[in-house]
């Protein structure tokens, strides 16, 4: 008896959409290209690639792979928007990605919409005492935003420094390589917003 052919099914295409679109953009936020996704996850570049366009039906082995080197979750990845109610998305603490700094000091939980991250990123930061977090440059006209909630801290770009403690607000242009140190004897901790080029320029 033949098999009859499976009929298409919208919901099933729509997750296949929204999955593909999440890895593109989380992969995005992380400056990787395809072949550094598929270095630190194990997956082929062109299996990759394939899911970001919907052309393929991943297996939860190879999702796992994959959230676990985006610094997710599959849960986080396959959640669908709860339509008709007034909640947009909540996170769990453990689908929030979090990032080190080289010296393990400094902590930044990526606390941002992956819908908006190619606009505007924001961030949870915190630093141990002497913690130093450098970055390289952002997209040409980028500024970043970091707000003091605890601590004291030194920012740098090329050469000019500046001071903030708790409850003070340094903006400055991130087009540039960065650093920010907790240079006080106690724990920092901080909101930081990214505003990349292309909104920069938008609301300018």
């Amino acid at each position: 008896m033949a098999r009859q052919k499976r009929q298409p099914c919208a919901q099933t295409d729509a997750l296949g959409e929204k999955l593909g679109q999440t890895i593109l953009r989380l992969r995005t936020a992380d400056k990787m290209s395809l072949g550094d996704l598929s270095e630190s996850s194990g997956v082929a570049k062109s299996m990759i690639s394939q899911i970001e366009k919907n052309e393929a039906n991943p297996s939860l082995a190879t999702l796992s792979r994959l959230s676990q080197a985006l610094g997710t979750s599959v849960q986080a990845m396959v959640s669908s928007d709860n339509d008709g109610s007034a909640l947009v998305q909540k996170s769990a603490i453990q689908d929030t990605p979090v990032l080190k700094s080289e010296d393990g000091l400094c902590e930044l939980r990526i606390i941002g919409s992956i819908d908006t991250v190619q606009w505007v990123q924001w961030y949870d930061f915190r630093a141990e005492p002497g913690g130093l977090l450098e970055s390289s440059p952002h997209p040409e006209g980028s500024v970043e935003n970091l707000t003091i909630l605890s601590g004291e801290v030194a920012v740098e770009v090329e050469g000019e420094r500046w001071k903030a403690k708790a409850g003070e607000t340094l903006r400055y242009k991130a087009d540039r390589a960065h650093s920010i140190e907790n240079i006080g004897g106690t724990a920092v901790h901080a909101t930081m917003v990214n505003i990349l080029a292309h909104a920069v320029r938008t609301i300018s």
